[in-house]
């Protein structure tokens, strides 16, 4: 079954000190995130590994893929997707330890986006698209950029950075998914606001078919 990259949660517990990770990402699911990145900066091996499984086995219920950010130990260990950066274990060697799994690459440039794409990722994390304040350090990729990328490649396109629903009628010719931080986990009703991107989504998806 093909993943549905639509609205992709990336975990942040900063934005939710007084939710459980677990009780948050299934608020994010209920309101309609088809996919979840765990992305948690702070945790160490055995809780990383311990919260990995939580997810795994809530998400399993729902039938929503589990991504794991950076470690491919805990993503073999669960049996979870990876999602990789330019600095991270290089693609090539992660695909020999992941063969099938789902595999996602950030990329800045054509270069690459050709680079991954060749070396075997699953869908590409495109940005940062907008400032965001979930990683200082990014740069804002340009428009340009992006539609160049999205002309080099046949993979899904998730944008990163600074990502709203209310974006999502700019970007939406370009990208296959919207990978979502605080704009989903700071919100005060995260089901709602889940639900909320999906509905924007939809809504372009209809704008566009009415065009054809």
């Amino acid at each position: 079954m093909e993943n549905d990259y639509t609205v992709y949660a990336v975990t942040d517990r900063r934005f939710h000190p007084d939710v459980a990770l677990i009780d948050a990402v299934e608020a994010a699911i209920k309101g309609g995130a088809t996919m979840v990145q765990l992305r948690e900066k702070q945790a160490q091996g055995k809780a990383f590994l311990e919260q990995a499984s939580d997810l795994k086995k809530m998400m399993s219920r729902y039938g929503v893929p589990l991504i794991i950010n950076d470690r491919i130990d805990i993503a073999q260990i669960v049996g979870a997707g990876l999602h990789i950066g330019q600095e991270d274990i290089p693609l090539r060697e992660a695909r020999k330890l992941l063969p099938e799994a789902t595999i996602g690459v950030s990329v800045s440039t054509v270069e690459q986006a050709i680079e991954a794409e060749q070396d075997g990722a699953t869908y590409l994390g495109v940005g940062s698209l907008y400032p965001t304040a979930t990683k200082n350090d990014a740069s804002q990729m340009t428009n340009e950029t992006l539609r160049a990328i999205r002309r080099a490649v046949s993979l899904p396109l998730v944008g990163i950075g600074g990502i709203t629903h209310h974006v999502v009628p700019d970007l939406f010719e370009m990208l296959e998914g919207y990978a979502v931080v605080s704009a989903l986990f700071a919100a005060p009703d995260i089901e709602r606001a889940a639900r909320e991107f999906k509905e924007a989504v939809q809504t372009a998806r209809q704008i566009v078919s009415d065009r054809v």
